[in-house]
């Protein structure tokens, strides 16, 4: 019964060195950093980046609200 432990005891502590063993394995390979660099900019600036198109836009669509609203009072 005594040999059985010991056994026991010694397969828990191969178990844990492996484990010990596999997690520095995973820290090591997190351990490398990747520098990306990347230049989407095509000299162009987007419409939607505009700020005095959105102000002309929503003018514009309360303009066309307010006719529509007022369109249908013909009494």
């Amino acid at each position: 019964m005594k040999q059985l432990l010991t056994i026991s005891a010694n397969f828990k502590k191969s178990l844990l060195l492996i484990a010990l063993l596999f997690s520095q394995s995973l820290i090591w390979a997190q351990d490398k950093t990747v520098d990306v660099n990347l230049n989407v900019d095509k000299g162009g600036s987007d419409w939607y980046a505009q700020p005095w198109l959105l102000v002309v836009g929503g003018a514009v669509f309360i303009i066309i609200i307010v006719a529509l609203m007022r369109g249908n009072s013909s009494k």
